[in-house]
């Protein structure tokens, strides 16, 4: 009988030990690709610790322990860094905010500049007074401010191609005299750079950089202007000729230049309707019959259309949930309606159906969108502001992007279309507080700081039928009315609400069937006001600044329509003429 050993069973040597350094390398990786949003400092906190334990083990592999460890700190470091970035932006656009409510410097405009003396980084001081028989321009400039940098080889060139005998340039910032020297020396400016924080009114009153004025032969401040401009412009308004008149010893007050019409107009109740769950109108001619219907979008995902008169015409489901609508149109192929949130990132644009036809979008977000004709061949085009620093981009009928203007955050914007012998034109405000104007194919023509105000909301439209073009925006607390050139038609109070930006600010229309067409907005009072683009008060409807929306339906052959939305509820007005009351062409006063 023979026997069998049995043989001794074969143990397996026992698996390293990872799973510390695994969960380190991975939370690096993702530490790193997040870093961008901050976040990222959390995770390499948390892989670092983990790649720390895997070090403490003894006997296990330690190589992707490093890496681990390694990517979480370079993560850690990173969003550290973006932090840093981010709350200094935040503290800069802050203190840019704050210059909405800040002094009317074009007050200023036809006084004596005056006096006062600095001592430029070699060591030279210059009083302004002495300067006189020469032109001057005193740019008030930070080296942060990226329009200021963009501006300053224009400053450059000027010095370079003009004498000192007629014109001397000086450059103020309140930063250290160490930090100017270096930027200075960098970017060759060739005139006067000084540092200086105490200096009289209106220099003192500097919020918003760049900020420059132009002071004539005689002393006496002819123009002042703030935003980046560019050589031509710069240039222009530096060989003006001097000031016309008598210069003033101190700028004159500056009140309200609305005026109550001697033709005041009395808002007449024309119908009341409820439209649950609504949350956002626009009017739009959507049968193509030139007459304006009332489109409403409600959180069911329908378009509800509504006639003149209240009506309703139709309900037909739409592609998504939007807070901002707005109807446009195709020269063949109808009615077009885009729709979007502010904030989100898209903007969605459907057919007559409600269908979805194409998006477009931005992970920066959206802050707003308009429809308009910028080539005159009947088909609107879109034009967007992105948010995040994404700029003002330009649309085709089809989705596709024909311009992009780097402006950064664009907080508003606004297009006028093409008509016979006139190009359009496009406005869009950013993160500087300034308002760009555009031609159709993206060349910057102008911009514009409408009375050194800092301006988010704005909006612009055709006034007249001869095709007047006007702008209105809202900054430092007022409503400004202006041209495309910056000429200022009047202004009055605005509503306080620095949110007011993500929902509808302004609407145009014609209300009395003239051909021309009036603006309607919010008073500080919380009044909806409707406004002449002369500057006339027509007429005011108390307690409205809870509406969440408003819109003018233009009517063919009579008055617009004035329609309100406030929490679902609609009410709609028509305009007769008043009697004349004793007020009749008073200037209010500023609040």
């Amino acid at each position: 009988m023979s026997t069998t050993s049995e043989q001794p069973a074969v143990v397996p040597p026992p698996l390293p030990r990872t799973g510390f350094a695994i969960t380190s390398l991975v939370l690096g990786i993702v530490a790193v690709c997040l870093s961008f949003l901050v976040m990222g400092a959390l995770l390499g906190l948390i892989g670092l610790v983990f790649g720390l334990i895997q070090f403490r083990r003894r006997g296990s592999p330690k190589t992707m322990a490093w890496w681990g460890v390694s990517l979480s700190v370079l993560g850690l470091l990173a969003s550290i860094g973006f932090g840093v970035l981010y709350f200094e932006f935040f503290k800069r656009f802050e203190a840019a905010m704050e210059s909405a409510t800040g002094t009317d410097l074009t007050q200023w405009e036809g006084v004596t500049a005056p006096d006062f003396t600095v001592t430029a980084l070699d060591g030279t001081k210059t009083t302004l007074s002495t300067l006189k028989g020469k032109r001057v321009i005193l740019d008030f400039w930070a080296t942060w401010c990226p329009p200021c940098r963009k501006e300053i080889p224009h400053l450059v060139r000027l010095a370079k191609e003009t004498s000192r005998d007629d014109l001397v340039i000086i450059g103020i910032s309140s930063e250290e005299e160490p930090t100017l020297r270096s930027f200075v020396g960098k970017n060759g400016m060739n005139y006067p750079v000084a540092s200086a924080r105490s200096l009289p009114a209106p220099y003192e009153s500097v919020e918003s950089i760049p900020t420059t004025f132009f002071i004539d032969r005689h002393g006496v401040i002819q123009k002042v202007v703030v935003g980046y401009h560019d050589f031509d412009s710069l240039k222009e308004q530096a060989l003006n000729k001097d000031w016309e008149g008598t210069p003033k010893d101190r700028p004159e007050a500056t009140g309200s230049s609305l005026t109550v019409s001697d033709h005041p107009l009395q808002p007449v109740p024309a119908w009341s309707k409820e439209v649950p769950g609504a949350l956002a109108m626009c009017a739009g001619d959507w049968y193509g019959d030139g007459q304006q219907e009332i489109l409403v979008a409600d959180n069911r995902q329908q378009l509800h259309i509504l006639g003149g008169d209240g009506s309703e015409k139709n309900t037909l489901p739409i592609a998504g949930t939007f807070t901002m609508i707005e109807c446009g149109r195709h020269k063949t192929r109808g009615p077009r309606l885009l729709g979007y949130s502010n904030w989100g990132h898209e903007v969605v644009v459907m057919d007559s159906q409600g269908k979805r036809l194409w998006s477009y979008g931005s992970l920066s977000g959206v802050d707003g969108a308009h429809w308009g004709d910028l080539d005159g061949d009947g088909t609107d085009e879109l034009i967007v502001g992105m948010n995040g620093g994404g700029g003002l981009h330009v649309v085709d009928a089809d989705g596709k992007t024909r311009w992009k203007a780097s402006l950064g955050n664009v907080w508003n914007q606004a297009v006028v279309s093409a008509r016979t012998n006139q190009p359009a034109l496009v406005f869009a405000t950013e993160a500087g507080g300034s308002v760009h104007v555009f031609d159709a194919q993206g060349q910057l023509l102008r911009t514009i700081r409408p009375q050194g105000k800092y301006c988010a909301q704005m909006s612009a439209a055709a006034v007249t039928d001869q095709g007047t073009i006007q702008a209105i925006a809202i900054g430092g607390g007022r409503t400004i009315a202006f041209d495309p050139l910056g000429e200022i038609a009047w202004s009055t109070s605005a509503i306080q609400d620095h949110g007011a930006w993500r929902t509808v600010s302004f609407a145009v229309g014609d209300l009395t069937g003239d051909g021309r067409r009036q603006w309607a907005f919010l008073e500080a009072s919380g009044d909806l006001v409707i406004a002449s683009a002369q500057g006339e008060k027509l007429c005011a409807i108390p307690d409205q600044k809870g509406i969440s929306a408003f819109a003018i339906a233009n009517r063919s052959g009579t008055g617009g329509l004035l329609v309100t939305l406030r929490s679902g509820a609609m009410r709609a007005y028509r305009f007769t003429p008043s009697p004349i009351t004793a007020s009749a062409g008073k200037v209010e006063n500023a609040r």
